[in-house]
């Protein structure tokens, strides 16, 4: 049985979430190229996905979030759960993608192609997985839209943030506030359409993926 090293599942890894946004570019090419919803689809699409400094987050999210999630407006508190859930769930699929990548002879390097990357997510299955995860990223998109929608939020956002630095929590709601940001310019007419967009084609796409699971989703 292969063994990989730290840093070979870490590149592998790296190449599934390149080729993964690289997907979402190509679907949403129109939103990547539009000015009111470029930020909105780099917040989502690419800083989401991949999180800058993640392991930062991480463990600031698991040591020290729930002795503070009572202090924090409920809004603000779901978001944060809401995001903490969807990169635990997507860090594992990335992981076992990435192991598959390895054991399929990838070298770092070398970029996978879209018809590669498709057979990879088909072959290593977890299609319920997939579609809680699904999910979740379409909840955390209309959270996120609503938390920039609502107006109190921009009056309390400055105390909130303080309040984050002083509970030693900031990394974790400085994503959030991104978030706030990336979608406070976006009409609710184009994040409609935005995200019936999203909720169609990535459900078509694991669909496609995973025949059977379009008779246990209905």
């Amino acid at each position: 049985m292969a063994t990989f090293t730290e840093l070979d599942l870490q590149e592998a890894k790296k190449e599934i979430i390149r080729a993964q946004i690289e997907r979402f570019h190509e679907f949403y090419f129109r939103y990547f190229n539009q000015p009111e919803t470029l930020r909105m689809v780099q917040f989502f699409f690419e800083k989401v996905y991949n999180m800058d400094g993640a392991q930062e987050w991480i463990e600031i999210a698991y040591s020290g979030f729930d002795k503070v999630k009572s202090m924090i407006k409920e809004s603000t508190r779901e978001s944060m759960e809401q995001l903490m859930e969807l990169h635990q769930i997507t860090d594992e699929l990335d992981k076992k993608m990435a192991e598959l990548l390895l054991k399929k002879g990838w070298k770092p390097g070398t970029q996978i192609s879209r018809q590669t990357y498709d057979e990879l997510f088909q072959e290593m299955g977890e299609a319920e997985l997939r579609a809680k995860q699904l999910k979740y990223v379409l909840r955390n998109l209309t959270q996120f839209y609503e938390l920039a929608h609502r107006p109190i939020n921009s009056v309390i956002l400055k105390p909130v943030r303080f309040m984050s630095k002083v509970l030693g929590i900031y990394p974790l709601f400085a994503i959030v506030e991104e978030g706030y940001y990336a979608c406070l310019t976006v009409s609710l007419e184009i994040f409609q359409a935005f995200y019936k967009e999203v909720e169609i084609k990535e459900w078509d796409y694991l669909f496609k993926m995973f025949p059977h699971l379009q008779n246990s989703q209905n």
